[in-house]
C-alpha cells in the first residue's frame, strides 16, 4: 500500500484506497487468459475510462489488420479484451497481441495519471492530514491537483510527461510477461516508487501550507500589537548600507532618539548586519503608519517581513542623499 505520514510525526502507514477486489475477479481473469491470444484488463474505478479508450482504439487496430472483439464482465467489474486475428498463424497472432498490449499500456498510463492520481492525492490528504480543517484539506487538494496539472512545484518533478513515462515504463515491462492486469493491484504493488514520490510531493506541499499559515498568523498578531501602541509615529525611514547595517530615522531624516523605549544599540543609531530581528522589533514597537526603505533590499529578511507586514504602506526610495552615504 501507499506510504503515509503526518506532518507532526511522519510515520509511514498503509492506506486503504477504497477499492475492494471481487473474490471472483482473479478466477475470471485466469479463465479468460487461458484462451489463446486473450488479453484481460480488470478495473474497479476506471472501467468506464478503459472502455472508452478501447472503443477509440478498435478502429486503429483494424487498420493494422487486427480484429478485436470486446466482451465485458459486469458482475466482476472486469473488462476483458479478446484478440481474434482471424486467418493468421500463431506467431502472427502473438505479434498482434503485443501491439494491443503496447496500445493498452499507453492508454492505461494516461488513465492512471489523469484519473487515479486525483483519487490518490485526495485520499492521501484526507487520511494523513485529518487533523486539518475541512477547509484546509479542500484548499490543499485543489492546490495539489493544480500543481500536478500545470507541472510546477518545488522539489518534486510534477511534469505530466515525466510522470506518464514512469508509469508507462512499468506497464510495458509488466505486460511483456503478463496477459492480464488488475489496474488497482498494479498501482499498489508495481508503482511503489511513483507512489512514494507522490506522497513526498503532497507532504512537502502540506508542510509549506502550514508554514505559510503560521506566518500569516504571525503577521496578524504583529498588526494587532501595533494597533494598540499609544504613540505611533507617522513615518520611519530605514537605511540599509552596503555592508548590511541599519539605521532608523524619523520623518526629518534624523536618528531616532534612544528615549523611544531604549530600542537602539549602544553604538547610537546603528544596528549591525545581523540586526534584522532587532530592526523588526523596533519598528513594531514604534508602530509607524508607514515606512520608507533606503538602500538595497537584496537578501534582507527584515525587508521581506516588513514588506508583508506593511504592504502598500512601505515604499522603497528611488534615490536620495542616504544612498550616497556608507555609514
Amino acid at each position: 500500500m501507499i506510504p503515509l505520514a503526518t506532518f507532526a510525526a511522519p510515520v509511514r502507514r498503509p492506506l486503504s484506497y477504497g477499492w475492494n477486489f471481487p473474490e471472483s475477479a482473479q478466477d475470471i481473469l485466469n479463465w479468460e487468459v487461458a484462451l489463446l491470444n486473450t488479453f484481460s484488463v480488470a478495473s474497479i474505478r476506471a472501467l468506464s475510462s478503459i472502455r472508452d479508450f478501447v472503443d477509440r482504439e478498435i478502429h486503429k487496430w483494424e487498420k493494422q489488420g487486427v480484429r478485436v472483439n470486446v466482451s465485458e464482465s459486469s458482475q466482476s467489474k472486469t473488462l476483458t479484451l479478446h484478440c481474434q486475428p482471424s486467418g493468421q498463424d500463431y506467431n502472427s497472432s502473438s505479434r498482434n497481441l503485443q501491439r494491443i498490449k503496447s496500445s493498452i499500456a499507453n492508454g492505461l498510463s494516461d488513465i492512471i495519471i489523469d484519473e487515479y492520481e486525483k483519487f490518490l492525492v485526495t485520499k492521501l490528504i484526507d487520511v494523513n492530514y485529518a487533523y486539518l480543517s475541512e477547509r484546509d484539506r479542500a484548499l490543499l487538494k485543489a492546490k495539489a491537483l493544480k500543481l500536478l496539472s500545470n507541472g510546477r512545484s518545488n522539489g518534486y518533478s510534477v511534469r505530466r510527461s515525466q510522470r506518464k513515462s514512469r508509469v508507462w515504463a512499468k506497464l510495458s515491462e509488466y505486460l511483456e510477461m503478463e496477459d492480464q492486469i488488475m489496474v488497482e493491484g498494479f498501482i499498489t504493488f508495481r508503482l511503489k516508487d511513483y507512489l512514494e514520490d507522490l506522497f513526498d510531493f503532497v507532504d512537502q506541499m502540506v508542510k509549506e501550507h502550514l508554514i505559510n499559515r503560521e506566518y500569516r498568523e504571525f503577521l496578524r498578531l504583529l498588526r494587532h500589537f501595533m494597533s494598540r501602541q499609544p504613540r505611533p509615529l507617522p513615518v520611519i525611514n530605514i537605511h540599509r548600507d552596503s555592508e548590511g547595517r541599519y539605521r532608523l530615522l524619523n520623518g526629518k531624516m534624523k536618528p531616532l532618539s534612544g528615549d523611544r523605549g531604549g530600542l537602539l544599540s549602544n553604538n547610537g543609531d546603528m544596528f549591525g548586519p545581523d540586526g534584522d530581528d532587532l530592526v523588526v522589533s523596533a519598528v513594531v514597537t514604534l508602530a509607524p503608519h508607514r515606512i520608507v526603505w533606503h538602500g538595497t533590499v537584496d537578501n534582507s529578511s527584515c525587508f521581506d517581513l516588513l514588506s508583508d507586514l506593511f504592504s502598500d504602506n512601505l515604499r522603497v526610495c528611488d534615490g536620495c542623499s542616504l544612498d550616497c552615504t556608507d555609514s
